[in-house]
């Protein structure tokens, strides 16, 4: 006879294997999406009312027929650059809709598209309703293409580029986009009824200066700088956040202005700890908001009654590793390698330490990996590199006993879920983990 205890494994229960039971409702998250930055726009940044002003002014004259102004953005990531000129974006094509203006805004990553070459056919891919870009042109032919097309369809053109700096070319100065797009208005090749300009957005204030002259002239009609966010602001930006995403949360006015919320799930403190840590990485709203987001989510996991501190401190260790890969995946093996050298350095409590002490380690770990080690001078522009990300610090000093000026550096980002990160990642590991396993013994 079949043994009656045994149970149907289909009706087996949750608490019966040990797994989590999954839930419809959360006491503390009514919209996680809020949290994630690429889901969720921005309604209105009263943090960048003057940022947007400026946006506004160059993109104004389209609406009474005149050419838009060329203009370029700039600021370090989590600025609100990209979320601002969106947000203008959509404000004037509803507008254009409503008047019937033909003004037409192309939006290009340039991540993705960082030659001249693909920011065209990505252009033309769009503007002509094409289901793959042109493939088989050459840049000149592109170019015609792009302009035959604006001249048969007439109108104005925003060509927004996001991440311009990204743009890589090998060609001359005449052929880069960078050069064509901006002047294309006051150029021959586009009739004179046919509006053209760019906004670029960069996080690479050295950008500029890398430039030819030319390409300064076409590009630079007017900037926008995008400074860090205040503390203050980064409450309100995460007020604005809490109200939408947790549950039982709601916005405080005071004569017309936020000033807190009120809530059953998160308190000031916990708000105020979350734009502590983000401004003093680097005034980064998307860090603030990223780390709500996931202190909410893991006291949701826990099936908590309350955002906490410590949610916010595990949710920072998480965020940290996360924005550390981010930052780390953007740079070259020598970089990476340079870095090793300060992490060592960094490891034994001798930073900020000098170009050459550093190039002493890094050349050890480049031969460790098989590679050719780069010259003092060439390594210290791997060290500027680093520095434009974030990723470490890096001042001109003068005097001292030995007079005369040199850079000294040091780590900007924590150390331990940095080594963590080429210790354990994937990507990261096999070339890496064997230094990191060294710089982690000498951890003070």
């Amino acid at each position: 006879m079949a043994d009656q205890n045994t149970s149907d494994p289909q009706k087996t229960s949750s608490s019966q294997t040990g797994l989590k039971e999954f839930s419809t409702t959360s006491t503390v998250l009514k919209n996680g999406d809020v949290f994630q930055g690429d889901k969720m726009k921005p309604e209105t940044m009263p943090e960048r009312t003057s940022e947007l002003n400026s946006i506004h002014s160059a993109i104004e004259p389209a609406a009474r027929g005149e050419n838009p102004r060329n203009l370029f953005i700039y600021g370090k990531p989590g600025q609100g650059k990209t979320a601002a000129v969106r947000l203008k974006r959509d404000q004037f094509t509803e507008f254009a809709e409503e008047q019937e203006l033909d003004v037409t805004i192309v939006y290009i990553e340039c991540n993705s598209a960082n030659k001249s070459y693909h920011v065209l056919t990505t252009a033309l891919k769009e503007l002509k309703g094409l289901r793959k870009k042109p493939r088989g042109q050459t840049l000149d032919n592109l170019y015609s293409d792009l302009f035959d097309v604006m001249n048969e369809r007439g109108g104005t053109y925003i060509y927004i580029l996001d991440e311009i700096d990204r743009i890589r070319d090998d060609q001359d100065d005449d052929l880069n986009i960078l050069y064509k797009l901006p002047r294309a208005y006051s150029s021959e090749e586009l009739d004179d009824n046919i509006g053209c300009s760019v906004i670029g957005i960069s996080n690479d204030r050295r950008f500029k200066s890398k430039l030819s002259p030319r390409i300064k002239d076409a590009l630079y009609e007017a900037e926008v700088d995008f400074p860090p966010y205040t503390i203050d602001q980064l409450k309100s930006i995460l007020y604005r956040r809490a109200a939408k995403g947790l549950t039982n949360t709601e916005l405080v006015y005071e004569d017309g202005q936020l000033v807190s919320i009120e809530s059953e799930v998160v308190s000031e403190s916990v708000i105020e700890k979350c734009a502590e840590n983000a401004e003093r990485e680097r005034g980064s709203a998307r860090q603030a908001i990223d780390l709500l987001g996931q202190a909410a989510t893991i006291a949701h996991n826990e099936r908590a009654e309350h955002v906490t501190i410590d949610h916010v401190e595990e949710a920072q260790r998480e965020v940290n590793k996360s924005y550390i890969k981010n930052m780390l995946d953007d740079h070259t093996s020598d970089d990476l390698l340079t870095l090793c050298g300060l992490l060592y350095l960094e490891a034994r409590g001798k930073t900020p330490a000098r170009t050459n002490q550093i190039h002493d380690y890094y050349s050890t770990y480049a031969k460790s990996v098989d590679e050719t080690p780069l010259v003092q001078r060439r390594m210290r522009d791997r060290l500027q590199d680093l520095k434009l990300t974030g990723v470490i610090n890096m001042d001109k000093v003068t005097g001292g006993s030995r007079g005369g000026e040199r850079w000294e550096a040091a780590l900007s980002i924590p150390i331990d879920e940095t080594i963590e990160i080429l210790l354990n990642d994937d990507n990261y590991a096999p070339t890496y983990g064997h230094i990191a396993k060294e710089i982690a013994s000498e951890t003070q």
